[in-house]
Protein backbone atom coordinates (compact mmCIF):
# COMPACT_ATOMS: atom_id res chain seq x y z
CA UNK A 1 0.00 0.00 0.00
CA UNK A 2 1.19 3.28 -0.88
CA UNK A 3 -0.80 5.54 -0.30
CA UNK A 4 -4.10 5.78 1.78
CA UNK A 5 -7.08 4.86 0.88
CA UNK A 6 -8.84 7.66 -0.50
CA UNK A 7 -12.26 7.81 1.79
CA UNK A 8 -9.63 7.01 4.92
CA UNK A 9 -7.61 10.31 3.98
CA UNK A 10 -10.61 12.27 3.62
CA UNK A 11 -12.38 11.21 7.14
CA UNK A 12 -8.54 11.92 8.75
CA UNK A 13 -8.63 15.01 6.81
CA UNK A 14 -12.33 16.29 8.03
CA UNK A 15 -11.60 14.77 11.86
CA UNK A 16 -8.16 16.85 12.21
CA UNK A 17 -10.23 19.67 11.24
CA UNK A 18 -12.75 19.31 13.66
CA UNK A 19 -10.12 18.37 16.17
CA UNK A 20 -8.39 21.32 16.57
CA UNK A 21 -10.94 23.80 17.00
CA UNK A 22 -10.49 23.87 21.36
CA UNK A 23 -7.75 25.62 22.86
CA UNK A 24 -7.55 22.86 25.78
CA UNK A 25 -7.02 19.39 25.74
CA UNK A 26 -6.71 16.11 27.84
CA UNK A 27 -5.29 14.01 26.10
CA UNK A 28 -6.24 10.15 27.91
CA UNK A 29 -4.11 6.80 26.12
CA UNK A 30 -3.23 3.89 26.91
CA UNK A 31 -0.23 2.77 29.36
CA UNK A 32 1.65 0.62 26.53
CA UNK A 33 4.32 1.41 24.08
CA UNK A 34 1.33 1.74 21.83
CA UNK A 35 -0.48 4.38 23.76
CA UNK A 36 2.26 6.09 24.94
CA UNK A 37 3.46 6.53 20.99
CA UNK A 38 -0.20 7.76 20.36
CA UNK A 39 -0.31 9.82 23.83
CA UNK A 40 3.33 11.58 22.93
CA UNK A 41 2.66 11.94 19.04
CA UNK A 42 -1.04 13.75 19.67
CA UNK A 43 0.58 16.17 22.35
CA UNK A 44 3.35 17.00 20.29
CA UNK A 45 0.49 17.70 17.52
CA UNK A 46 -1.75 19.98 19.42
CA UNK A 47 1.34 22.12 21.58
CA UNK A 48 2.81 22.68 18.08
CA UNK A 49 -0.46 24.25 17.20
CA UNK A 50 -0.46 25.94 20.26
CA UNK A 51 -2.59 24.24 22.23
CA UNK A 52 -3.13 23.61 26.14
CA UNK A 53 -2.30 20.15 26.74
CA UNK A 54 -2.26 17.19 29.85
CA UNK A 55 -2.35 13.95 29.33
CA UNK A 56 -2.21 10.63 31.15
CA UNK A 57 -2.14 7.23 30.60
CA UNK A 58 -3.81 4.40 32.16
CA UNK A 59 -4.27 0.75 31.75
CA UNK A 60 -7.43 1.28 30.44
CA UNK A 61 -10.93 2.44 30.51
CA UNK A 62 -13.44 0.64 33.17
CA UNK A 63 -16.09 1.56 35.58
CA UNK A 64 -13.57 2.40 37.45
CA UNK A 65 -11.25 4.57 35.59
CA UNK A 66 -13.84 6.25 33.82
CA UNK A 67 -14.39 8.77 37.26
CA UNK A 68 -10.91 10.05 36.14
CA UNK A 69 -12.08 11.21 33.31
CA UNK A 70 -15.13 12.39 34.29
CA UNK A 71 -12.82 15.07 36.62
CA UNK A 72 -11.59 16.60 33.44
CA UNK A 73 -14.54 17.55 32.38
CA UNK A 74 -13.34 21.44 31.75
CA UNK A 75 -11.34 20.19 28.63
CA UNK A 76 -11.71 19.05 25.53
CA UNK A 77 -11.12 15.23 26.06
CA UNK A 78 -9.26 13.37 23.43
CA UNK A 79 -8.95 9.23 23.79
CA UNK A 80 -5.87 7.78 21.90
CA UNK A 81 -5.01 3.52 21.16
CA UNK A 82 -8.19 3.20 23.02
CA UNK A 83 -11.76 4.26 23.46
CA UNK A 84 -13.68 2.46 20.24
CA UNK A 85 -14.49 0.09 22.15
CA UNK A 86 -15.90 2.07 25.60
CA UNK A 87 -18.10 4.27 24.66
CA UNK A 88 -20.93 2.85 26.67
CA UNK A 89 -18.41 2.99 29.46
CA UNK A 90 -18.47 6.53 28.95
CA UNK A 91 -21.62 7.49 28.64
CA UNK A 92 -22.39 5.52 32.05
CA UNK A 93 -20.35 8.16 33.51
CA UNK A 94 -21.93 11.11 31.92
CA UNK A 95 -18.84 11.53 29.13
CA UNK A 96 -20.76 12.40 25.83
CA UNK A 97 -18.31 14.76 24.23
CA UNK A 98 -14.87 13.36 23.05
CA UNK A 99 -12.69 12.48 20.45
CA UNK A 100 -11.33 8.70 19.05
CA UNK A 101 -8.53 8.13 18.00
CA UNK A 102 -7.53 4.47 17.71
CA UNK A 103 -7.56 1.07 16.27
CA UNK A 104 -8.80 -2.02 18.47
CA UNK A 105 -12.48 -2.99 16.56
CA UNK A 106 -14.80 -0.75 17.99
CA UNK A 107 -18.14 -1.18 19.21
CA UNK A 108 -20.29 0.96 17.11
CA UNK A 109 -20.41 4.62 15.01
CA UNK A 110 -19.24 7.95 16.48
CA UNK A 111 -19.21 11.22 15.28
CA UNK A 112 -15.51 12.55 16.18
CA UNK A 113 -13.57 8.89 15.84
CA UNK A 114 -11.02 7.97 13.38
CA UNK A 115 -10.55 3.91 13.40
CA UNK A 116 -9.38 2.01 10.66
CA UNK A 117 -11.80 -0.64 11.27
CA UNK A 118 -14.84 1.24 9.92
CA UNK A 119 -12.91 1.70 6.36
CA UNK A 120 -12.60 -2.35 6.19
CA UNK A 121 -8.76 -2.39 7.56
CA UNK A 122 -7.59 -4.42 9.86
CA UNK A 123 -6.30 -2.35 13.03
CA UNK A 124 -4.66 -5.29 14.45
CA UNK A 125 -2.01 -6.20 11.91
CA UNK A 126 -2.32 -3.49 9.34
CA UNK A 127 -2.04 0.03 11.56
CA UNK A 128 -1.43 0.78 15.38
CA UNK A 129 -2.96 3.47 17.77
CA UNK A 130 0.36 5.57 17.09
CA UNK A 131 -0.20 5.41 13.50
CA UNK A 132 -3.31 6.78 13.71
CA UNK A 133 -2.34 9.60 15.78
CA UNK A 134 0.60 9.70 13.35
CA UNK A 135 -1.64 10.33 10.22
CA UNK A 136 -4.12 12.77 11.92
CA UNK A 137 -0.91 14.75 12.56
CA UNK A 138 0.32 14.49 9.19
CA UNK A 139 -2.86 15.72 7.78
CA UNK A 140 -2.37 18.79 9.62
CA UNK A 141 1.26 19.26 8.79
CA UNK A 142 2.99 17.74 11.57
CA UNK A 143 4.98 14.81 10.56
CA UNK A 144 8.47 14.96 12.52
CA UNK A 145 7.34 11.98 14.69
CA UNK A 146 6.76 9.12 12.47
CA UNK A 147 9.62 7.05 14.27
CA UNK A 148 7.22 7.05 17.25
CA UNK A 149 4.70 5.17 15.11
CA UNK A 150 6.76 2.67 14.09
CA UNK A 151 7.73 2.03 17.61
CA UNK A 152 4.23 2.27 18.40
CA UNK A 153 3.62 -0.94 15.61
CA UNK A 154 5.97 -2.64 16.82
CA UNK A 155 5.45 -2.62 20.55
CA UNK A 156 2.10 -3.47 19.36
CA UNK A 157 3.33 -6.76 17.67
CA UNK A 158 2.77 -5.96 14.25
CA UNK A 159 5.70 -6.98 12.64
CA UNK A 160 5.26 -10.60 14.29
CA UNK A 161 5.27 -11.64 10.78
CA UNK A 162 8.72 -10.02 9.86
CA UNK A 163 7.92 -6.65 8.54
CA UNK A 164 5.79 -3.87 8.93
CA UNK A 165 2.97 -4.44 6.19
CA UNK A 166 0.04 -2.30 5.04
CA UNK A 167 -0.13 1.30 5.95
CA UNK A 168 2.60 1.20 8.66
CA UNK A 169 4.63 0.54 5.50
CA UNK A 170 3.50 4.43 4.47
CA UNK A 171 4.56 5.28 7.98
CA UNK A 172 7.72 3.92 7.89
CA UNK A 173 8.88 5.01 4.53
CA UNK A 174 8.05 8.86 6.35
CA UNK A 175 10.01 7.87 9.14
CA UNK A 176 13.08 6.48 6.62
CA UNK A 177 12.88 9.69 4.11
CA UNK A 178 12.67 11.90 7.67
CA UNK A 179 16.19 9.91 8.25
CA UNK A 180 14.99 8.99 12.19
CA UNK A 181 15.15 4.93 11.29
CA UNK A 182 17.06 3.10 9.24
CA UNK A 183 15.22 -0.58 7.93
CA UNK A 184 17.21 -3.60 7.39
CA UNK A 185 16.56 -7.49 7.02
CA UNK A 186 19.19 -9.01 10.12
CA UNK A 187 18.27 -11.48 12.98
CA UNK A 188 15.20 -10.04 14.88
CA UNK A 189 15.91 -11.27 18.16
CA UNK A 190 15.05 -9.01 21.36
CA UNK A 191 18.28 -7.37 22.75
CA UNK A 192 20.30 -7.61 19.16
CA UNK A 193 21.18 -3.99 20.42
CA UNK A 194 21.60 -2.77 24.34
CA UNK A 195 22.45 -6.62 25.28
CA UNK A 196 25.76 -8.79 25.20
CA UNK A 197 25.67 -11.38 22.19
CA UNK A 198 25.09 -14.22 24.76
CA UNK A 199 22.14 -12.27 26.68
CA UNK A 200 20.19 -11.87 23.30
CA UNK A 201 20.63 -15.54 22.61
CA UNK A 202 19.11 -16.70 26.20
CA UNK A 203 16.95 -14.52 26.93
CA UNK A 204 14.76 -13.69 23.71
CA UNK A 205 11.71 -15.36 23.77
CA UNK A 206 11.15 -16.23 20.29
CA UNK A 207 12.54 -19.37 19.03
CA UNK A 208 12.78 -20.68 22.07
CA UNK A 209 16.56 -22.75 21.39
CA UNK A 210 17.03 -25.97 22.58
CA UNK A 211 20.27 -26.17 25.05
CA UNK A 212 20.94 -22.40 24.36
CA UNK A 213 17.67 -20.53 25.77
CA UNK A 214 17.65 -19.44 29.51
CA UNK A 215 21.62 -20.75 29.26
CA UNK A 216 23.50 -17.75 29.25
CA UNK A 217 27.04 -19.68 30.14
CA UNK A 218 26.00 -21.70 27.69
CA UNK A 219 25.53 -19.65 24.65
CA UNK A 220 29.27 -18.09 25.38
CA UNK A 221 30.61 -21.76 25.19
CA UNK A 222 28.82 -21.97 21.69
CA UNK A 223 29.27 -17.89 20.43
CA UNK A 224 33.29 -19.07 21.11
CA UNK A 225 32.87 -21.93 19.51
CA UNK A 226 32.51 -20.76 16.39
CA UNK A 227 35.03 -18.06 16.70
CA UNK A 228 33.10 -15.14 17.29
CA UNK A 229 35.56 -13.24 20.49
CA UNK A 230 32.69 -12.22 23.22
CA UNK A 231 34.58 -9.28 24.15
CA UNK A 232 36.20 -6.07 22.46
CA UNK A 233 38.25 -3.16 24.35
CA UNK A 234 37.33 -4.65 27.84
CA UNK A 235 33.40 -5.01 26.97
CA UNK A 236 30.87 -7.55 26.19
CA UNK A 237 30.09 -7.12 22.54
CA UNK A 238 26.74 -6.40 21.39
CA UNK A 239 24.64 -8.12 18.02
CA UNK A 240 24.88 -4.57 16.21
CA UNK A 241 28.89 -5.07 16.80
CA UNK A 242 29.48 -7.91 14.80
CA UNK A 243 31.23 -8.22 11.36
CA UNK A 244 28.86 -9.13 8.40
CA UNK A 245 31.29 -12.66 8.10
CA UNK A 246 30.52 -12.88 12.25
CA UNK A 247 26.85 -12.58 11.73
CA UNK A 248 26.68 -14.87 8.95
CA UNK A 249 28.50 -17.18 10.85
CA UNK A 250 26.00 -17.16 14.08
CA UNK A 251 23.13 -16.90 11.75
CA UNK A 252 24.41 -19.74 9.87
CA UNK A 253 24.98 -22.22 13.04
CA UNK A 254 21.61 -20.95 14.69
CA UNK A 255 20.47 -22.38 11.84
CA UNK A 256 21.96 -25.36 11.65
CA UNK A 257 21.04 -26.40 14.81
CA UNK A 258 17.52 -25.53 14.88
CA UNK A 259 17.85 -28.13 11.82
CA UNK A 260 19.02 -30.79 14.10
CA UNK A 261 16.46 -30.60 16.51
CA UNK A 262 13.35 -30.60 13.96
CA UNK A 263 12.73 -27.15 13.97
CA UNK A 264 10.10 -26.05 11.45
CA UNK A 265 11.63 -23.86 8.91
CA UNK A 266 8.92 -21.01 9.15
CA UNK A 267 9.99 -20.92 12.85
CA UNK A 268 13.81 -20.80 11.88
CA UNK A 269 12.67 -17.92 9.18
CA UNK A 270 11.29 -15.98 11.83
CA UNK A 271 14.21 -15.14 13.54
CA UNK A 272 14.99 -12.98 10.35
CA UNK A 273 13.36 -10.07 8.81
CA UNK A 274 13.10 -6.82 8.73
CA UNK A 275 15.10 -4.76 12.34
CA UNK A 276 13.99 -1.14 12.67
CA UNK A 277 16.88 1.35 14.11
CA UNK A 278 16.83 4.87 15.24
CA UNK A 279 19.49 6.70 13.95
CA UNK A 280 19.31 9.75 15.83
CA UNK A 281 19.50 7.91 18.98
CA UNK A 282 22.94 6.64 20.95
CA UNK A 283 24.39 3.89 19.78
CA UNK A 284 23.41 0.19 21.45
CA UNK A 285 20.95 2.71 23.73
CA UNK A 286 17.87 0.74 24.58
CA UNK A 287 16.12 3.13 22.27
CA UNK A 288 18.22 2.60 19.28
CA UNK A 289 16.24 -0.23 18.50
CA UNK A 290 11.99 -0.13 17.84
CA UNK A 291 11.83 -3.39 19.67
CA UNK A 292 13.68 -2.06 22.84
CA UNK A 293 12.91 1.22 22.61
CA UNK A 294 8.46 0.07 22.86
CA UNK A 295 10.12 -2.59 25.88
CA UNK A 296 11.84 0.81 27.96
CA UNK A 297 7.65 2.18 27.27
CA UNK A 298 6.32 -0.68 28.55
CA UNK A 299 8.22 -1.17 31.32
CA UNK A 300 7.22 2.12 32.64
CA UNK A 301 3.52 1.59 31.86
CA UNK A 302 3.40 -1.53 34.14
CA UNK A 303 4.85 0.40 36.43
CA UNK A 304 2.72 3.08 36.21
CA UNK A 305 4.90 5.68 35.63
CA UNK A 306 3.73 5.93 31.50
CA UNK A 307 4.15 9.78 32.03
CA UNK A 308 8.14 9.42 32.15
CA UNK A 309 7.71 7.15 29.10
CA UNK A 310 5.58 10.05 27.14
CA UNK A 311 8.59 12.96 28.39
CA UNK A 312 11.06 10.23 26.63
CA UNK A 313 9.04 10.02 23.51
CA UNK A 314 8.98 13.81 23.63
CA UNK A 315 12.55 14.13 23.89
CA UNK A 316 13.81 14.14 27.54
CA UNK A 317 17.29 12.19 27.93
CA UNK A 318 18.06 13.58 31.08
CA UNK A 319 16.14 12.77 34.54
CA UNK A 320 13.19 11.17 32.71
CA UNK A 321 15.61 8.90 30.64
CA UNK A 322 17.36 7.75 33.65
CA UNK A 323 13.92 7.25 35.67
CA UNK A 324 13.01 5.11 32.68
CA UNK A 325 16.00 3.06 32.83
CA UNK A 326 15.34 2.23 36.79
CA UNK A 327 12.21 1.12 36.07
CA UNK A 328 13.46 -0.94 32.74
CA UNK A 329 15.69 -2.70 35.43
CA UNK A 330 13.04 -3.22 37.94
CA UNK A 331 10.44 -4.58 34.87
CA UNK A 332 12.58 -6.90 34.38
CA UNK A 333 13.25 -8.46 37.95
CA UNK A 334 9.33 -8.84 38.19
CA UNK A 335 8.83 -10.77 35.23
CA UNK A 336 11.65 -12.73 36.44
CA UNK A 337 10.04 -13.69 39.54
CA UNK A 338 6.50 -14.09 37.80
CA UNK A 339 8.35 -16.81 35.27
CA UNK A 340 9.68 -18.73 38.05
CA UNK A 341 6.56 -18.49 40.08
CA UNK A 342 4.52 -19.95 37.22
CA UNK A 343 7.29 -22.43 36.03
CA UNK A 344 6.38 -23.84 39.58
CA UNK A 345 2.93 -23.46 40.05
CA UNK A 346 1.61 -24.64 36.69
CA UNK A 347 -1.52 -23.80 34.57
CA UNK A 348 -5.00 -25.50 34.55
CA UNK A 349 -6.59 -27.19 31.83
CA UNK A 350 -10.01 -26.76 29.58
CA UNK A 351 -10.98 -28.15 26.46
CA UNK A 352 -10.09 -24.98 24.40
CA UNK A 353 -7.93 -22.91 27.09
CA UNK A 354 -5.28 -23.06 29.82
CA UNK A 355 -5.42 -21.20 32.74
CA UNK A 356 -3.76 -19.71 35.33
CA UNK A 357 -4.47 -17.37 38.96
CA UNK A 358 -1.45 -16.24 40.02
CA UNK A 359 -3.53 -13.43 42.67
CA UNK A 360 -1.61 -11.31 44.13
CA UNK A 361 1.63 -13.31 43.34
CA UNK A 362 1.97 -11.62 40.07
CA UNK A 363 0.76 -8.37 39.66
CA UNK A 364 -1.95 -7.69 37.44
CA UNK A 365 0.52 -4.73 35.34
CA UNK A 366 2.42 -7.39 34.43
CA UNK A 367 0.63 -10.70 34.07
CA UNK A 368 0.22 -10.67 30.91
CA UNK A 369 3.71 -10.14 29.75
CA UNK A 370 4.35 -13.29 32.04
CA UNK A 371 2.06 -14.66 30.37
CA UNK A 372 3.39 -14.29 26.74
CA UNK A 373 6.67 -14.71 27.68
CA UNK A 374 6.29 -18.17 29.24
CA UNK A 375 4.01 -19.09 26.45
CA UNK A 376 6.62 -17.96 23.90
CA UNK A 377 9.12 -20.32 26.25
CA UNK A 378 7.00 -23.30 26.15
CA UNK A 379 6.86 -23.31 30.31
CA UNK A 380 3.25 -23.34 29.58
CA UNK A 381 1.16 -25.25 26.97
CA UNK A 382 1.31 -23.29 23.12
CA UNK A 383 -1.30 -25.74 22.22
CA UNK A 384 -4.42 -23.36 23.38
CA UNK A 385 -4.97 -19.63 24.35
CA UNK A 386 -3.52 -18.97 27.85
CA UNK A 387 -5.95 -16.98 30.17
CA UNK A 388 -4.03 -15.22 33.22
CA UNK A 389 -6.06 -13.77 36.06
CA UNK A 390 -4.67 -11.37 39.14
CA UNK A 391 -5.79 -9.57 41.58
CA UNK A 392 -7.71 -6.06 40.46
CA UNK A 393 -5.64 -3.80 42.49
CA UNK A 394 -8.38 -0.90 42.18
CA UNK A 395 -11.27 -3.34 43.18
CA UNK A 396 -10.55 -6.42 45.60
CA UNK A 397 -14.01 -7.66 43.93
CA UNK A 398 -12.49 -8.16 40.63
CA UNK A 399 -10.26 -10.33 38.52
CA UNK A 400 -7.35 -9.03 36.02
CA UNK A 401 -7.67 -11.09 33.34
CA UNK A 402 -4.92 -11.16 29.96
CA UNK A 403 -5.30 -13.65 27.35
CA UNK A 404 -2.62 -14.48 24.94
CA UNK A 405 -2.27 -16.89 21.55
CA UNK A 406 -0.44 -17.47 18.60
CA UNK A 407 -0.50 -17.02 15.01
CA UNK A 408 -1.13 -20.63 14.36
CA UNK A 409 -4.35 -20.37 16.63
CA UNK A 410 -5.71 -17.14 15.22
CA UNK A 411 -5.44 -18.61 11.57
CA UNK A 412 -7.54 -21.74 13.45
CA UNK A 413 -10.36 -18.85 14.02
CA UNK A 414 -9.51 -17.88 17.84
CA UNK A 415 -9.97 -13.77 18.48
CA UNK A 416 -9.29 -12.74 21.48
CA UNK A 417 -10.67 -9.99 21.92
CA UNK A 418 -13.88 -10.89 20.78
CA UNK A 419 -14.17 -13.54 23.30
CA UNK A 420 -12.83 -11.47 25.84
CA UNK A 421 -15.61 -8.83 25.10
CA UNK A 422 -18.70 -10.79 25.03
CA UNK A 423 -18.10 -13.20 27.80
CA UNK A 424 -17.04 -10.77 30.58
CA UNK A 425 -19.99 -8.51 29.73
CA UNK A 426 -22.30 -11.30 29.99
CA UNK A 427 -20.99 -11.88 33.67
CA UNK A 428 -20.52 -8.22 34.61
CA UNK A 429 -17.25 -7.33 33.62
CA UNK A 430 -15.84 -5.32 30.79
CA UNK A 431 -13.11 -6.52 28.20
CA UNK A 432 -11.51 -6.37 24.42
CA UNK A 433 -8.87 -6.54 22.32
CA UNK A 434 -6.87 -7.73 19.41
CA UNK A 435 -7.16 -11.50 18.05
CA UNK A 436 -3.63 -12.32 19.63
CA UNK A 437 -3.55 -10.50 22.78
CA UNK A 438 -6.56 -9.01 24.88
CA UNK A 439 -7.82 -8.49 28.58
CA UNK A 440 -10.74 -8.30 30.69
CA UNK A 441 -11.99 -7.55 34.23
CA UNK A 442 -14.43 -10.07 35.77
CA UNK A 443 -15.98 -9.93 39.32
CA UNK A 444 -14.14 -12.51 41.12
CA UNK A 445 -17.35 -14.79 42.20
CA UNK A 446 -17.75 -15.31 38.38
CA UNK A 447 -14.84 -16.85 37.31
CA UNK A 448 -15.63 -20.10 36.87
CA UNK A 449 -18.57 -18.97 34.78
CA UNK A 450 -16.37 -16.52 32.70
CA UNK A 451 -14.12 -19.62 31.91
CA UNK A 452 -16.58 -21.86 30.85
CA UNK A 453 -18.12 -19.45 28.34
CA UNK A 454 -15.02 -18.22 27.26
CA UNK A 455 -14.07 -22.10 26.81
CA UNK A 456 -17.43 -22.50 24.78
CA UNK A 457 -16.50 -18.97 22.61
CA UNK A 458 -13.08 -20.56 21.55
CA UNK A 459 -14.80 -23.97 20.55
CA UNK A 460 -17.39 -22.01 18.10
CA UNK A 461 -14.44 -19.43 16.97
CA UNK A 462 -12.63 -22.79 15.70
CA UNK A 463 -15.67 -24.49 14.33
Amino acid sequence: MKTLPADLEKAISSFSAALTEHDSYFVLSHHDADGVTSCAITCDLLRSLGKDVEFTCLKQIDSFTAKIVASHSDKTLVLTDFGSGHHHILAEHGIADYYVIDHHKPEGVWEHQINPHDFGIDGGKSVSGAGMAYLVAKSLGRRDMAHLAVVGAVGDMQDSRGRLESINRIILADAVEQGTIACDKDIRMFGRMSRSIPQMLAYSGEPVIPGLSGDQQACSTFIESLGIPLMAGGEYRSYVELSPKEKETLFSALYMRMIDIGTPEYVIHSMFGEVYTLVKEKFKSELADAKEYATVLNACGRQRQPDIAVHVCLGDRGERWDSARKLLEKHRRNLRDGIEYLATAGTESMPNLSWFSAEAQIDESIIGVVAGMAYGAQIIPTGKPILAFAQDRDDPGFYKVSARANWSLVRAGIHLGDAMRECSRAWGGEGGGHNIAAGARVPKDKKEEFLASVDQRFSDQKS
